[in-house]
């Protein structure tokens, strides 16, 4: 596993928390460590569904994050990872107010890597659990196309 530093973490905690999607959906990383990420989403109005409860998408949003951040220090500069397969279990209806979702990394090949999460309330409830099997790819970002 490549050795990165905590700036290098960092720096790619704050690329990633000014990207169009975190913005929009109000998403951000408190963290990236050596194989963990935290990531926190103020739950609101804006994330509730018809039936006036907060929307799954949203919840399984941060969970493939959180999952997919988890692998940071594990991929090599020019490498990144795509989800291929997100399962997310919801445990209970979250309340309004703060999710946290923290992730972890588990394994790594050459080609694929897993990792999973578990999201909480601001009291520390157990709402969500997430598996996710991620693809590793060469990274263009930035390249014109």
């Amino acid at each position: 596993m490549p050795e990165k530093s905590q700036e290098e973490l960092d720096r790619v905690a704050f690329a990633l928390n000014e990207s169009p999607f975190y913005q929009h959906l109000g998403m951000r990383i408190v963290r990236i460590w050596e194989g963990h990420s935290e990531m926190h989403l103020e739950l609101t109005q804006t994330h509730k569904n018809i039936w006036n409860t907060f929307h799954g998408g949203a919840i399984a949003s941060v969970m493939d994050s959180t999952c997919g951040t988890s692998l940071s220090s594990s991929l090599e500069e020019d490498e990144g990872a795509i989800t291929i397969d997100l399962r997310v279990n919801y445990l209970s209806p979250p309340r309004e107010g703060l999710l946290i979702g923290k992730g972890r990394f588990v394994y790594r090949t050459r080609n694929l890597a897993w990792s999973e999460a578990e999201a909480f309330d601001q009291e520390g409830n157990l709402i969500a659990t997430a598996q996710a099997i991620h693809r590793i790819i060469k990274r263009d970002w930035g390249k014109n196309r």
